[in-house]
């Protein structure tokens, strides 16, 4: 099996969990569903930016990151397998992305342009699809927000090593430092008592 096999494979079990649809129907879909390989480093969006697409990641991590005024990259998110990326949640009033995103690694995902004009001709299904994706990103967002709260730097490490213990082997400790808002070497302390 090819990796645009695979692909597709991941793709039709999430429709299968989002959706009523039938395998006849899926099977007709997926020639149309635009999945899109990319390189690790590819940028996909750049803070300033008017967001056109949303995706659906299939494989690979998105590292989602916002530029300080002093030129500081930090850590938002990151996205892996499974995941919906909501880019118009990102804009600000002006509707312009807040945020950049990034491959961290070699990408494959759903492609989906121009959400809003996409809405009008597809069926009651993929519209339920998307809107159930977002919900549950927007959601994860929020306990992510809430626990970066109230939560000291420690607990915020043991719950990235108990909620997405994968990002520990995939991601550069700078991020993930960044992500959970203490510095590098701090990181590296957390680290070493954990062991």
């Amino acid at each position: 099996m090819d990796k645009m096999d695979q692909s597709k494979g991941v793709l039709v079990d999430a429709l299968k969990a989002y959706t009523g649809l039938s395998d006849e129907r899926i099977a007709n879909m997926l020639d149309e569903v635009p999945i899109q390989e990319v390189c690790k480093g590819t940028v996909l969006l750049e803070q300033g930016d008017i967001p056109s697409h949303s995706y659906y990641v299939i494989s690979g991590l998105i590292r989602q990151y916002v530029t300080d005024e002093e030129g500081k990259a930090i850590t938002v998110d990151f996205y892996t397998e499974g995941q919906p990326i909501n880019m118009f949640s990102f804009q600000d009033n002006e509707g312009c992305s807040r945020y950049s995103l990034v491959c961290l690694e070699n990408c494959v995902f759903v492609d989906c342009t121009d959400v809003d004009e996409d809405s009008k001709a597809e069926s009651p299904e993929i519209s339920h699809m998307k809107r159930q994706m977002f919900e549950k990103q927007f959601s994860e967002l929020q306990q992510h927000y809430t626990a970066l709260k109230l939560k000291t730097p420690q607990e915020r490490y043991q719950l990235l090593c108990e909620e997405r213990p994968e990002l520990l082997q995939r991601v550069p400790q700078i991020h993930l430092a960044s992500y959970i808002g203490v510095t590098p070497e701090t990181f590296s302390r957390f680290k070493k008592r954990m062991k």
